[in-house]
Parts: structure tokens; sequence; C-alpha cells
């Protein structure tokens, strides 16, 4: 889940205000006492383990235990650890249980969760802190209208501080939807009140009193880390409003080099690249990025780093990755930034950015004609993001046709014509699927489509003809430029629009031009609204036609603006004007995939399954099936997850184009909830398949032996089967090296827990062989190749064989990639500690200080963490 700056996180911070009641045999516990100190002390870590220790000894009476778990609940909601207080809920009754699960739900990033607690399974009317809760979720989500209804009556209330924070987060909410005269409460001089104060002014273009007002800020004690890099960040934003973009660059730099963890990187990043490419003069990339993508940034650098990096250094490394790649976009070096997108999307498939990556890298590829990357990532797109553009089949069958591949061509062509959702769109794919079938001496499909163009053509000029014919040529002229993505085609169409405004087809070119900068990259938003307006505004005698397109055209443009709730209420809005539409299944999906897009997944999963019901034919009705499933498993209930195994059951058994994806989600169902016995055979079912591509079968393979790796926790005949399995997997010589890494880790985890180290250090072994054959040439070839090295090391040095570990981490070093460095320091050590070390020692590096950042020692917890991922990472 991103972890991008919002009201919840910037401002509004984790609120409890505890009422404090103690139970007569708590307050003379010495324990209890000692634990309420903790969280006075600001230790709620401390607070919690000790209350969780108390809660497991025996003889508190049920007030007692009821008090203890709610102090628990409290202790570890101000840590933020929003499992262990779901794991507290679960456990014991806690007072106002509510209150503290849509906390938990909060802070484990499930807003959606959190909002349907609170409202679905909450009391009405809500107490007053919940209530408070409830309003930052909801503005978190962006239901702002929602929000402030929640918080009206704790504006009216005089209690403190949920009143001075019901107006913060009204002022917050209010500058944030662009309102320039915001009421802040003058009596407040906080940071928090403060920075909103900045925001507003700098907002209403008061540039110099924010900076002074950022600077109260900064300078402040209190408002926590995440305030101070907020308003970190919007200094940054108010230089480059002065045009100091220079400045704005060096500013946002110096920010992200010295911070370990922040909300607010993406943000940062984003203002980052908007800084460097509004630079007076052309300037090379800041050398300290590039560090970025392979360390971290130096505030997450240790005198003797870990070789596990932490999931915060992980992502910052994901930023400058992406934003290296939009860099070398903007100046025409495409290869270069594929790489980098490349390494985003295989080793960060988490990563906030990883939708932006995905969609940078279709459109390069699309541009180079790499037609097997493009619809590679297309349908990765889709099983990631449950959405999919209509214009990607009509690229890939462009770059098809260009090479010759006209079979391929005229397949995709006609693919994009039957799930287009415009006319517009429609009309081209036929178009082009026309011309490709004369060229393939197909005239019989080719009169078909021929047929099929002229209806597309009729229903896009549904209206009174004018007799100026020249002005229909002119129109049908730029439709088709239009239609072949021809740069001549957005001047051609607002000569149209300028000099015929009377015509009876001007909403038609209005609708196309809106169309066209819909498709532009970025979309232009603004001008597409602007255009679409001016076909009911400035047109005549609009027919019914014309006024749906229109409707329709809206739909899409509120989807491209990212404005999923207004698409919700227009795409309903639009089945009420137009119940007979053949538009109807393609609105549906549109609506439930706004939905889904929300997490609102219990109404995603309603229009999933109308769409499914009520328009089994279309090509809409098995996709919506498909996601339907995905929605009930999202909502996390047991009849959910029930409805959704019968659902891909029903897919697979139908042999439909979902059949493959639907039998894998079931296996992941399975194994998300631990039965691992079930997803067992669901991938035994996938395997069976004839549909199933080589790729996907060595997926499959691997995910199998990695499940009967599991079993053999408790099943060690499993174990053998496992080993059996990878044996017979290895044996194909043709395996390209990714799948021979991966499978030999696995075989080697696999003799591992079998005891059989001897043979667990042989699988390892072979791993680095392949790679003298053919060495690792992706990120995702190396990683394998590492873990599976590393691995290999781990078992000789357990063995004390320290020769050959270090002869073995050598190896590694000798292959370029992210653990190379760390490979050959491993080797060093080992050869030093174990007096093996030939010549003269080696000089250790050298490390520079950071300037005024004091050395932090690892706490407990982050020595705990390390321990844990270093076994992980076999």
């Amino acid at each position: 889940m991103s972890r991008r700056c919002s009201l919840f996180s910037v401002i509004t911070t984790v609120l409890v205000f505890p009422v404090v009641i103690f139970a007569a045999g708590l307050e003379d516990n010495a324990d209890y006492v000692s634990a309420r100190q903790a969280l006075a002390d600001g230790l709620p870590g401390v607070a919690g383990v000790k209350a969780e220790r108390l809660l497991k000894r025996k003889g508190w009476t049920r007030v007692e235990t009821r008090q203890l778990a709610t102090f628990a609940a409290e202790a570890w909601t101000r840590a933020e650890d929003g499992a262990r207080v779901l794991a507290v809920a679960d456990a014991y009754d806690l007072d106002d249980e509510i209150f503290w699960r849509g906390q938990a739900l909060t802070l484990t990033g499930n807003l959606q969760a959190a909002r349907k607690v609170l409202i679905e399974d909450g009391q009405s009317p809500h107490q007053p802190r919940t209530r408070l809760l409830l309003a930052q979720i909801l503005a978190a989500l962006g239901e702002n209208a929602e929000a402030q209804t929640e918080l009206e009556p704790l504006l009216a209330a005089p209690e403190e501080p949920l009143h001075t924070h019901a107006q913060l987060l009204l002022s917050e909410i209010n500058i944030n939807e662009g309102k320039t005269s915001v009421v802040i409460p003058a009596a407040n001089h906080d940071a928090a009140t403060n920075y909103l104060r900045a925001r507003a002014l700098l907002q209403s273009g008061q540039i110099a009193p924010a900076q002074n007002m950022l600077k109260a800020v900064l300078s402040a004690t209190n408002g926590g880390e995440r305030l101070h890099h907020a308003a970190l960040v919007l200094q940054a934003e108010a230089l480059l409003k002065q045009d100091r973009a220079s400045e704005s660059q060096d500013h946002l730099l110096k920010f992200l080099d010295a911070t370990a963890d922040s909300r607010l990187w993406t943000e940062a990043f984003d203002l980052l690249n908007r800084a460097h490419h509004e630079l007076k003069e052309p300037s090379p990339f800041p050398e300290v990025v590039l560090r970025w993508i392979s360390a971290g940034n130096a505030a997450q650098q240790q005198p003797d780093p870990s070789p596990v990096l932490s999931e915060a250094t992980i992502e910052f490394r994901g930023h400058a990755i992406y934003l290296t790649a939009q860099w070398l976009a903007a100046e025409k070096r495409d290869e270069e930034s594929t790489s980098f997108l490349e390494t985003l999307i295989q080793l960060h498939p988490g990563h906030p950015r990883l939708g932006d990556a995905m969609s940078l890298a279709i459109e390069i590829y699309a541009s180079h004609h790499n037609d097997e990357r493009v619809l590679a990532l297309a349908t990765e797109w889709r099983e990631r993001f449950g959405t999919a553009s209509a214009s990607v089949d009509f690229s890939a069958g462009s770059i098809l046709f260009s090479r010759g591949e006209r079979l391929r061509a005229l397949q995709l062509f006609q693919n994009a014509a039957n799930v287009a959702t415009t006319l517009t769109e429609r009309r081209r794919a036929l178009f082009n699927a026309a011309v490709t079938a004369i060229l393939s001496s197909d005239y019989t499909l080719y009169q078909s489509l021929l047929g099929q163009l002229e209806i597309v053509s009729n229903a896009a000029a549904a209206g009174k003809e004018s007799g100026d014919s020249a002005a229909s040529l002119e129109l049908e002229k730029a439709l088709f430029l239009a239609s072949e993505r021809k740069p001549e085609a957005e001047a051609a169409l607002r000569a149209f629009i300028r000099n015929h405004p009377k015509h009876p087809r001007f909403a038609d070119a209005c609708i196309a031009l809106t169309e066209w900068m819909l498709l532009a990259v970025p979309p232009r938003i603004q001008d597409a609204q602007t255009t679409l307006d001016s076909a009911t505004s400035t047109s005549t005698e609009l027919v019914p036609a014309q006024l749906q397109r229109i409707d329709y055209t809206r739909l899409w443009l509120r989807d491209a603006a990212g404005d999923l709730k207004s698409l919700v209420n227009e795409g309903a809005e639009f089945i009420k004007a137009w119940p007979e539409s053949p538009l109807l299944p393609e609105v549906r999906l549109k609506i439930a995939s706004a939905y889904y897009r929300s997490e609102d997944f219990a109404n995603a999963r309603t229009e999933f399954e109308i769409i499914a019901r009520e328009y089994p034919d279309t090509p809409q009705a098995e996709t919506a099936l498909y996601f339907a499933a995905m929605s009930a498993t999202s909502v996390m209930s047991v009849e959910g997850r029930k409805r959704a195994l019968e659902i891909w059951e029903e897919l697979a058994k139908k042999n439909s184009t979902l059949a493959v994806a639907a039998r894998r989600q079931q296996a992941l169902s399975e194994r998300l909830q631990g039965d691992h016995v079930a997803a067992l055979a669901a991938l035994d079912k996938v395997l069976s398949m004839k549909s199933l591509d080589p790729e996907q079968r060595r997926m499959t393979i691997c995910e199998k032996a990695e499940v009967l790796l599991l079993l053999g926790k408790t099943e060690p005949a499993r174990l053998d089967s496992a080993a059996d399995l990878l044996d017979e997997f290895l044996s194909d010589h043709s395996l390209p090296f990714m799948w021979k890494a991966r499978a030999g880790f696995t075989l080697a985890t696999v003799h591992s827990d079998a005891k059989h180290d001897t043979e667990a250090l042989e699988a390892c072994y072979n791993v680095l062989r392949a790679a003298d054959m053919t060495p690792p040439a992706s990120p995702a070839d190396y990683v394998w190749f590492s873990k599976a090295g590393f691995f290999g090391v781990d078992l000789l040095e357990a063995s004390r064989q320290w020769e050959a570990a270090a002869r073995l981490a050598e190896q590694i070093a000798r292959r370029p990639g992210d653990r190379s460095l760390e490979a050959r320091e491993r080797a060093t050590k080992i050869r030093l500690e174990h007096f093996l070390w030939d010549g003269p020692a080696p000089t250790p590096p050298k490390v520079l200080p950071l300037e005024d950042k004091p050395e932090e020692k690892p706490t407990s917890t982050d020595k705990a963490t390390s321990k844990s991922t270093k076994k992980g990472s076999r």
C-alpha cells in the first residue's frame, strides 16, 4: 500500500483521548502502575508489552481483564502497531471496542475496512472521539462532504482537544478542495495550525507570509516528524512558485538525503521531478540520486551496514529508480529508462509507484514496437489493478502490422473493436482491421468489417445532415486523422469547430477532440472538459445519440481525471437516462471498476455481479465475474471468500479466457488462508490445463514446490515430493536462467529443511555454475542468483568450512549486481576472522560522518528485525 501523505497522516495523527478508569484490583498492582508510567513516559510499546504480560496472569476479575485489555489497546494504538491492537481486540472484550478496531484498521492502512467498522458496525450516534476518527478516515478517502457532516457536532461542542482537532481537520479539507478563503482558528498558534495557515496563504498567492509561517512551523518543538517533513516539502513548493527551481531542487535533495523514513516521499519526489524540469538551463542528473538507487540515502547508512535492507530503504530506492526513469524518458533515452522501470516492476511489486512505472513502460515499449512486452505488461496491469486500456490492443496490433505479422494484428484490431468504449475507438479499430483483412486476402471478413464500419459511421453522424458537403468532408478527414493518431488531427478538428459552429455534427467534432485530448500522454483533462462542455453549450438540436455520446464521454473524462466518486454518480445517472443503451455493460463496468479502485469492495462486487447476470453474452461478462470474485475476497469475510472460490471454479470449468487466472487465484487464496493442502490441489489443476503457456507452467511448478516446502514443516514426506518435482523440473536444460536459479534456491531450501545440508549446498553450487553458462541478464535473474549464492555461504559457514565459504562469496562478488560489494566484504570478513588472508590485510574503508546527525545505535527491535530478515533471506 502506498505510504502517501494525506490529511490523515500530516495533521490528524493518532488521537485517543482516553478516559482513565481504574479497577479496584489494578491501581494497587505495581506492574500495572509501571505500565501506566511507561505510557506516560512516551514508551507505548513498553506499556503494551507489560499489559499483555499482565493479561496472561490468572486471577483477574472480568472487569479487571477488560480494563487491562483496553489499556493494552490504547498502548499499542499510541505505538502505531495496528496488528497488535487487532490481536488484543480479538482475544478480549474492550471498552468502546468499535473505536479501537477502527483505530487498528486505520493504522494498518485499511481505511475502507475501518470506515465499514465505524459506520456499519458502530452505534449511532457516535461517541465524540469515534466521530472524529470517522471524519479523519472519510477525509483521507476523499469523501469530504461526509467528513464535514461528522465534524459538525464536534465543532459545536466545547470539549478540548476534540473541538480544536475538528476545526483543524475542517480547515485542511477546505484547503485541499482549493478554497482560498479558509477560516483557521485564530486562537491556535501550534505547529499544525501554522502549517495549515501556510498552505492557505500559499494557495492564495501570498508567498512571503506563507514562508514566514513555515519557518515558525520548522522552529517549533511540537507537531511531530510528519508535520515537520510536510513543512519542508511545502517550502520547496513555495520556491517553485517563485520560479526558483534550482533552489527548490537543492532543498528537496537535502531533505530526501537526510530523511531515513517519511510518508512524504512520493510528494517530495514528484516535486523534485517538477523542479528539475523547470530549471532554466539544462542540467545533468544530481549524482546523489544515482547513489540513492544502490544504497539509499545518507540517513539510512550505518557504519557497518546490515546485508538486510530495511523496508524504508527499499521503498526509498524504488522512488529513486522511478525518478531516474522519468528523467531518462524525458531525454528520450528510452532503453535506459525501461531498464530502470523493469527493475522497479520486478523487484518492488508492492511499491507505491508500481502503477506509474508500468504505465510509463507500456508507453515507451509501444513507441518502440515492443509488442510482446506491451501485452505482457497490459495483462499484468489488469491482474494487479483490475483496469485495462481499450487502446492497448490497438497499439499492439499497429506494431505487429508494421512488422508484417498480419494475422495476429488482425485479431488484435478485432479485439480492440469489440471492447472499444467510444465510437471513435471502434471506428479506428474496424478501419485498421478492414485494411489488414484486404492485405491478408480475406475478402469475406473485409465485407463484414466494412458493414460494421458503416454502421459506426452512421451512428456517429446521426443528426440532420447539412448541405455543406465540404464541411462534412472536412470533418470526416479530421476524424480519419484522429483515428490514425496523426499529429495534424487536433488542428483539423479545431478548424472544423472554429469554422462550423452551427453544423449538425458540431458535437461530434467536440467529442472527437475531447477523446483525442484524453488519449494524450498525459491526458489533458482541463482542455478536454472545456471542449466537451462546448458540445452542449454551443450546439443546437442535438439528437439523442449525440447526447448519449456526450454523457458517455463525460464518464471517460471522470475516469481519466481519477474522480471516482463523480464517475459512480454520473454513471448511475447515465443508466437512468439511457436504460436501453447498448453502452450499459461498459458503463456498469466503469462504475464497478470505480468502486473497486476506491476499495469499496462491497459495492464493486454488487455491480460486477449485475453485469455477469444481466449481460451474460457480452465481452464484459467473464471479466465482471472474475472481478466479482476479487471483490468478494477483498471484503475479508468467510462468505466472500467462499463465493470467490465458487466463481473461480465456475470460470475454470467453463474453460474461459480467464480460466488459468481463476485457477491461480484459487491457489493464491487458499495459500494466503494457510490451507496449503487446498492450495496444492488448486495448483495441480492449473498444471493440468492445456491452455497453460510455458512461462505460466514454470511459475506454477515453482509455486507448487514452495507449497510442498511449507507442508513439509509438519509432513516430512512432502519435502521428498518437492525435491523430486524440482529435480525433474531442473532436468530441462533449456530452462531460462531465472527458472534454474529460482528452482535451485527452492531445492536448496527443501534439502536444508530435510537436514540434507550437503545436497542443499550442491543445489546452490549448481545455480552458480549455471551462471557461468548464462550469466544473470536481468534484475530478476540476479535476485535468485544472489539468494542461492548467499544461502550456500550460510551453509558453509554453519558447517565451519571457512575457506570454501570465502571462495563461494568471492564467486558471487565477481557477478555485477546489487549485492556484489556485499559478497566481496563477506569474503574479506571470513578470511580476516579465520586467518585465511594471503598477503597484507586490506585497509578498511573510511566512513564519512553525517553532518549534524549523531550516530544512532540500533535498538533491540532493529536487531530482532535484522535477525528475522536474515533468516527469511534464505
